[in-house]
């Protein structure tokens, strides 16, 4: 099952002095014009590492500026793992054979099922 991260909310406007008026208002124009979309970001750790990081406050600023957004984390064992990262690379052009085997896909689909429940 995915774990769903607390996370506050983080209010945009405080930073119009960084960003400018200009920033925060298109920002906040185009969060409205996501109303009613959930985003929902998942990811393999909730601390370590370069998304884990970006997430922890980009998620909040979002939820700031109106954005429906949550975090959640996926479980799965070593193996899930290990074929999770071989598919980023493969997505990246790295050879991965190993993709249309049936252990393969047993283990992948098997992992993905537990974290849909």
């Amino acid at each position: 099952m995915l774990e769903k991260l607390s996370l506050s909310v983080k209010d945009i406007k405080k930073y119009r002095l960084v960003l400018g008026s200009e920033v925060i208002d298109e920002v906040e124009k185009l969060a409205r014009d996501l109303k009613g979309i959930r985003l929902c970001h998942i990811n393999s750790t909730p601390f370590g590492g370069g998304v884990a990081e970006l997430l922890f406050s980009h998620i909040p600023l979002m939820r700031g500026a109106g954005i429906d957004a949550d975090w959640q984390v996926i479980r799965g064992d070593q193996r899930f793992f290990t074929i999770t990262k071989s598919l980023h690379n493969a997505l990246q052009g790295a050879e991965y054979p190993l993709i249309m085997e049936d252990k393969t896909k047993r283990v992948y689909l098997a992992n993905n099922e537990m974290n849909a429940r």
